[in-house]
Order: structure tokens, then C-alpha cells, then sequence
């Protein structure tokens, strides 16, 4: 067994640590910021219902896609690390750690922790959770996030060991974030349907389109958490919905998409506490250029320079957003909506001669446009910029299509044009990395960039923060040299808002809610 007095403590790390850290957008760090932010003495037991604007679309954290999942996996599942209420790394089901290296990782696990099914926590489920992950024939999402592993070594039951390939400023992060690094149960079959995790609360019933159903786990490893008894997420298709249930006090807390909602209904109602997000979320259109017209660079380009990207802001927006890039400005290296980026400037002759170029003197049809049905500003953006298009002779048919089958065609690169908005991610490779030569993403879209691959991998690999920023601006330009992506706005994921009665809430910049675990009611 590994000499556990060697393994450091959230209170003690090695510079080494530190500097990973650091410059993954986070340090170690334990609740005292949480503490802070309650008020009163928890009350044990009660109910919290939640009102949620979407039904999670599977709930194995190993094979998840859809961000309407992860509130969901978020309670049911834990990781070795986690983001604490500053978004900086801490441990969770990891007790302690060594980097011997810059690429080798040694990790302590907690003892006595339990899945919900009465299964032990031990260093082979990390292990397997991982193989799973890499396995080609899972499929895994998280599979390109974790290409870097080069090995994973149970070396006792309470401690594993990672080797990677190379040295990586993204490991932790991405160790740390729900669904991608939490761990799963070996042997337990149907986790999509059947949830078995060893987090706050535990699966008790799902009814689609009416509400999800967690009760506590009493067997949680941290002293008396969750404080809630029950906690019941009610789905609701629209924001008008949303916002009668609060004002009925049908429900106790929700987010909302729109600014100008939120705006009005906090405004309205005295008795909430809003919380505006950070902005995380971009507005892309993605092309598959697996065959014509989009393999043509000019084509692409000419579409960006026929969007008009500030009044698709205002008009859909109000102006709540900047102009967005690949990567927000709230990450490393972020656009800050202003710079100079390659064709963004509006020039509608430009787009036409480019388009003539391409073979096409009279405008094109693009065929179907893709948008998720439900997200009403999503379709209005799409909306406008078919308008825009149109003015450079660019036809599109806006085809609204619901969450789940438009997530398989747009992982498979099975479409022309689609928008889904990319949501918080823990690192900005997590977001670039869709774009890899050599991802199952990339190669589903039809990319073949080897000097913009290369980019990407050495980015991981750049440990000083200002650098890797200046590398990220240099992957953004290029991306949108080449237009492989149109990224049209960036802007807060969610606004969310609770009632005063809910105490030890903290909302987080991923709008993921982990902090139901340390919630109570006081009414």
C-alpha cells in the first residue's frame, strides 16, 4: 500500500500542483466561500422542487451528450476532484494526491464510501470508469477529452495511478467536471435509464415530460449532507410556463434562457434572489464539409461575411452578449468580442464575389438550416440570419428539430447546416478539440487540418497561463480563417432565480446545479 503520509491534502500541495492548477482555471480550495455565502443553521429533511426547462436525454455520465443531462448527473455522481463556489478544483472522492512528474498522477482515494446499490467505492471502478471512456466501442464524448492518458494502475484498492502521454494543463479540470470525470460502478449494467452513483441524492423516479425525483443518500460521505430530504425537478416546454409556476410558488427555483424574461419577472417579484451567469455559452453554425458545398472554403467564407453578428446580438439578445469566438471570454485566452477576427466584418458584395468564385454567379441554396425546437432564441437568431443570408443570395429553410435527434446528426456530422450552442466547458480545449483531424467529432464534420491539429495538442500541453492564451487566440483566428465554424454571439448560459426561503444555494459559471447537495428550506 502507498505511505499515505505522502499524499497531499487540499491544505497542502507541492509548487507542481499548484502551478497545474493554476493555470487549468483553478487552485485547490475547501468550502470556506460556501460557508460564507449561507445564512442560519441547516435544517434537515424538506423538499425542493425545481423547475427545469428540459428532460435529461440519458443519465450514464460515460456516454452523455446533452447539457439537460448533467443537473442531473451532477447529484447522482461523484469524481475524484470537483469545482468548489469559486469554480477552483477540490478534492471529492479523492483524499490526497503526488505528481511525481509533470505527467504522472498518484491518487489516494476516500475509504468507506459506498454507490447507492451498497457497492464499495475502490480504485478498480476508477480504473474502469476510465477504460470505458477510451474504449472505442463506447463511443464516449469524454474520449478525446482524455486521449492523453496513457495508462491507468490500481496500485491497492484505495490508490490509482495515471500516466499520460505527454504533460497536460487540462487533466485536473477535466478530472474534476461533471459527467466527463466522474466515476461509475464496474458491473452495473443501464446506467442510462438506471442511474447508480455514489453522490448527494439517489435515483427514485422519472416520469418524461413531468418530473425526475431524487431522495437523500443518507450514506453520503460528507457529515449530514445533502441537508433536503427530496428534491423534484417539474419540466416545463416554455419560459412562459417556467415563470408562472415561480410567481405560483409551484416551484421553488429555475433558470431562465432569456435575459429579458429574467429581467421582468425579478423585477415583479421582490421576495427572489436572481443570479445572472457568466457568460459560457456561444451561438455557433456548424457545417459539415464532408462534400459540397461546404468543403469549398469560399462558400464558408462567404456565409461569415454575410452574417451580420452585432445586430444578430441586439435583435435576439438585447444586447445582453458580445460577439463570440470558439472560445468565451471567460476562459483562457477567451475572445472579448471586439478584437479582429478574419471575415467577420459584414460585406455583402465581398460574400456575393466569393460565392461567384465558388461556382455559384447566381447565390446558392444551403438547403436545410437545423435549430433546436426548443430554445426559442435559438430559432429567432436563425431567423435572423436566414434575412441576412438572403441579402447575398444564400437561401436556407430553418428546420426546428427536437434535442435528441438533432444531438446524433450533429455528432455524426449528418447535416449541412446546424446551430446547438456550446454550454459551459471546463477548459477551451474542451471546446477546440471538436475541431481535431483525428476526434470522432472532426472526422464526423469532415476536418483535415493537420497544422491546426497540431495547434490544438501543443496548446494542452502549454503550462504558463499567458502563453496558453496567446495560443488560443492563435487556434481562434485560425478557425475563423477558415470558417469552419460561424460563431455568432457569446452570453450567460442561464439566469437563474430561487426563492428567498432557499438557503445555501450557490449558482455556479457551468449553471450545473451541484450545490442543491448543500441547500436547505427555511419556511
Amino acid at each position: 500500500m502507498a505511505d499515505e503520509a505522502t499524499f497531499i491534502a487540499a491544505q497542502s500541495l507541492q509548487r507542481r500542483s499548484l502551478l497545474r492548477l493554476a493555470v487549468s482555471g483553478g487552485t485547490l480550495a475547501t468550502l470556506g466561500t460556501l460557508a460564507n455565502a449561507q445564512s442560519g443553521s441547516p435544517k434537515l429533511g424538506g423538499t425542493l422542487v425545481i423547475g427545469a426547462d428540459a428532460d435529461p436525454i440519458g443519465l450514464d455520465p460515460v456516454t452523455l451528450t446533452a447539457y439537460s443531462s448533467y443537473d442531473f448527473t451532477a447529484l447522482l455522481y461523484s469524481g475524484l476532484f470537483r469545482w468548489n463556489a469559486d469554480m477552483k478544483v477540490e478534492l471529492d472522492l479523492a483524499a490526497g494526491y503526488i505528481a511525481p512528474n509533470d505527467s504522472t498522477y498518484i491518487i489516494r482515494l476516500r475509504q468507506g464510501v459506498k454507490f447507492h446499490n451498497g457497492q464499495d467505492f475502490t480504485a478498480e471502478d476508477v480504473k474502469y470508469t476510465f477504460d470505458r471512456i477510451l474504449d472505442p466501442a463506447t463511443a464516449s464524448p469524454s474520449a478525446t477529452l482524455f486521449s492523453g492518458i496513457k495508462a491507468v494502475t490500481v496500485i491497492d484498492p484505495f490508490t490509482v495511478k495515471f500516466e499520460l502521454k505527454a504533460p497536460s494543463a487540462t487533466f485536473l479540470s477535466y478530472l474534476a467536471t461533471n459527467p466527463n470525470g466522474v466515476i461509475v460502478p464496474r458491473g452495473v449494467a443501464d446506467l442510462k435509464t438506471k442511474p447508480v452513483g455514489t453522490g448527494p441524492f439517489v435515483f427514485e423516479s422519472y416520469e418524461p415530460n413531468q418530473q425526475f425525483t431524487l431522495k437523500a443518500n443518507r450514506n453520503y460521505y460528507e457529515d449530514k449532507q445533502p441537508y433536503l430530504g427530496t428534491v423534484v425537478f417539474k419540466f416545463f416546454k416554455d419560459q412562459a410556463s417556467i415563470s408562472s409556476a415561480l410567481r405560483s410558488k409551484a416551484i421553488d427555483m429555475t433558470w431562465f434562457k432569456d435575459p429579458k424574461v429574467s429581467a421582468q419577472i425579478v423585477k415583479s417579484s421582490p421576495d427572489l434572489v436572481s443570479a445572472p451567469g457568466k457568460t459560457s455559452r456561444t451561438f455557433p453554425v456548424w457545417m459539415s464539409m464532408k462534400a459540397k458545398p461546404f468543403n469549398d472554403v469560399r462558400v464558408r467564407r462567404a456565409l461569415s461575411l454575410a452574417t451580420d453578428r452585432k445586430a444578430c446580438l441586439q435583435t435576439v439578445l438585447g444586447g445582453s452578449g458580445k460577439v463570440g469566438a470558439m472560445v468565451p471570454e471567460s476562459q483562457v485566452g477567451g475572445y472579448d468580442g471586439v478584437g479582429p477576427m478574419p471575415y467577420y466584418k459584414t460585406d455583402v458584395p465581398a460574400a456575393k464575389k466569393l460565392l461567384a468564385e465558388a461556382g455559384y454567379p447566381n447565390g446558392i441554396d444551403l438547403g436545410d438550416y437545423i435549430v433546436v425546437a426548443a430554445n426559442a432564441l435559438d430559432v429567432q437568431c436563425a431567423q435572423v440570419l436566414q434575412q441576412q443570408w438572403a441579402a447575398a443570395g444564400i437561401k436556407v429553410n430553418i428546420k426546428p428539430m427536437e434535442t435528441a435527434p438533432l444531438i446524433g446528426l450533429w455528432l455524426k456530422g449528418d447535416f449541412g447546416l446546424l446551430s446547438i450552442a456550446l454550454s459551459w466547458s471546463p477548459d477551451p480545449d474542451a471546446i477546440v478539440s471538436r475541431l481535431l483531424s483525428t476526434g470522432s467529432q472532426g472526422k464526423g464534420i469532415g476536418m483535415a487540418d493537420a497544422p491546426l491539429d497540431k495547434l490544438i495538442e501543443d496548446a494542452r500541453a502549454i503550462l504558463d497561463n499567458t502563453k496558453r492564451a496567446a495560443a488560443y487566440q492563435q487556434i481562434q483566428k485560425h478557425i475563423a480563417d477558415q470558417a469552419y465554424i460561424l460563431q455568432i454571439y457569446q452570453y450567460p448560459l442561464r439566469w437563474e432565480a430561487w426563492r428567498k426561503y432557499v438557503k445555501g444555494y450557490v449558482p455556479l459559471a457551468a449553471n450545473i446545479r451541484t450545490f442543491v447537495r448543500t441547500t436547505w428550506v427555511d419556511k
